[in-house]
Formats: structure tokens, sequence, C-alpha cells
């Protein structure tokens, strides 16, 4: 039996995209190229790895259990490849990290110039609301987190404080007088929100918000994104909360404005953390030193402030 590295490769391509050209196009490879893989494959084993139906290739019970050797056997090899690169002096593996959305505006700092310097290291970026965030935690899908909420059962998990997040109340600026007015005499029911979706940390900081002031509003729009809630903003359709470092350029382009009340900005603090008896690699703990050590230079360069 000789069976190699791309054959294996081939057939896993094949049972993720359910389509030689798709499989072909992933591979970077020509299509008869990984035909010719699969065939090469298929010859060395006397029941079908793969059948046709429809338009469709399909991966058999055997194929599948193949693939799921061949992940085994790929996982290996790239532990291989790790320790060539360790006995180099080089830093090399994959760090799989977990943002919240409004996340995706401090990660890709924190990683840039690491990734730089140890560019045979591979990371993972997902970004989900805070519930998805915690899941893949708690289920130890992810090696690092990107929260800056509150942890249910803290104790289960180790964090770098990174920065002070703030939550600021804003509208777009030609309807801030008027939001203004209707805010100071209690009229917050006449004020349009726009909300986060249940799950999002900005949607559960703002209902602890209004309920701890009895203060009832008016959702006019529910929204998935941080960008879609500030695009809603800047086109007037109403006011919502929003973390300061997912619109610090507009308000510097006037084009969001804050709202001034008492009790605002919410506060809270960016937090990278990861379970307490989870076994790192030499990555992941490469990349814990490196922010430790960096991050306020970090922030201090890449982000613009504004003040309460």
């Amino acid at each position: 039996m000789n069976i190699s590295l791309t054959q294996l490769k081939a057939l896993k391509a094949i049972s993720q995209h359910e389509s030689i050209t798709n499989a072909a196009k992933s591979m970077n490879m020509t299509q008869p190229a990984v035909s010719i893989q699969l065939k090469n494959l298929q010859e060395q084993f006397e029941v079908p790895l793969t059948e046709i139906i429809g338009k469709k290739i399909y991966i058999t019970e055997f194929g599948q259990e193949l693939v799921e050797m061949a992940d085994r056997i790929f996982a290996d090899v790239n532990r291989i490849e790790q320790k060539m690169l360790e006995l180099k002096g080089l830093l090399a593996g994959k760090i799989r990290i977990s943002a919240v959305s409004t996340g995706k505006y401090i990660i890709p700092y924190l990683m840039a110039d690491f990734m730089k310097i140890n560019q045979h290291v591979e990371i993972n970026l997902e970004v989900s609301n805070r519930n998805q965030v915690l899941a893949h935690l708690e289920e130890n899908t992810t090696d690092l987190a990107l929260l800056s909420v509150n942890l249910p059962n803290e104790e289960k998990f180790e964090s770098i404080t990174l920065e002070e997040n703030k939550w600021y109340l804003a509208c777009a600026p030609e309807l801030a007088e008027k939001f203004r007015k209707e805010i100071n005499v209690n009229n917050w029911e006449k004020v349009p929100f726009i909300l986060r979706e249940k799950g999002s940390g900005t949607r559960s900081k703002m209902e602890d918000f209004f309920k701890s002031r009895n203060i009832k509003v008016e959702s006019k729009l529910e929204l998935a994104t941080n960008e879609a809630v500030k695009q809603a903003i800047m086109a007037g359709l109403g006011a919502s909360i929003l973390s300061n470092f997912s619109m610090s350029q507009e308000i510097a382009d006037n084009r969001i404005t804050i709202l001034q009340y008492p009790g605002l900005p919410l506060k809270s603090a960016w937090k990278l953390i990861w379970l307490k008896q989870k076994r790192h690699s030499p990555a992941v703990l490469a990349f814990i030193k490196w922010i430790s050590e960096n991050k306020n230079e970090i922030f201090t360069s890449n982000f613009n402030t504004f003040q309460d």
C-alpha cells in the first residue's frame, strides 16, 4: 500500500466540498490533478471511497472513516513540523481566538506585531456574540477569548486585563438636540432605540442600565452587529449605546455624537481570557506573554480616545 498525504488531502477536500471542482480550488490544484489523486487512492482499496448522486460526489461510510484517520495523520504531521521549527529556534503552531463583535476593532492590533515576529504561527479568529464566545470557552474549542463583560464562574478562568471599555449613548449629530430634550424630561419612549441582538454584551449592558434606572425605551430595530448599529445611527434611525472602540473614528469625523446622561458611560474592561486548567501550546503561551508585555503600547499607539 502506497498512500500519499496529497491523496488523503484530496479525499478530505472532496468530503468537505462535495465537488471535485471546488476541492481542486481549495487545494490550488487543477480538477484533473485532484481526480488523479482520488483515482490513485481508490485503487488501493477494494471498497468504494466515494459515490456520485446527481451532480454531487459524496464520501462513503468507509471513505469517511479514512478521512477521520487522515485528520489524525495531518495533526501528527503538523506536530512534527512544529517540532522541527522549534529545534531551529522558531515558534510555530495555531492559536484559536474567539472575540465578541466589538473585539474585531481591537484584535487585529493585538495580533499584528506578534505575527510579524512569528511568521510560522497561524491565528484562527472567530467573531461571535458574548454567549457564543463563552460557549467556546466552556467547550474548550478555543484557546483564548476576548471579552469585556463579567464572567460567570470566574474561578474557572485566568485572564489579562487589557484596557478599559466604555459604552456611550450615541446618535446622529442632527438628532442630538431633539433627543436631549426628550431625555431631559424623561420621555425616553420618544427616542427610537436601535438594539443589538440578545446574547451580545452590548445588549446586556444596555438592558442592565435601563432596568437599574426604571427607564423604558421603544426599540425600532434589532441588529446583529455593531457595524450595522453604527450605520443605522448615522442614517438617523435612532440612538443606541455603543463601545468607544467601535465608533471612535465616526465621532472624530462628526458622523456620530455622544449624548450625556448621569451614569454614562458604562464601564468595563477588555480581557484576554482562557480556561485555568488549559494546557496551552508554546505558541499560545508566547502570545499571552507578548500581550502582557506590550498591551499598553498597543492601545496607546493604535486607538484614539475621547473624553467622557
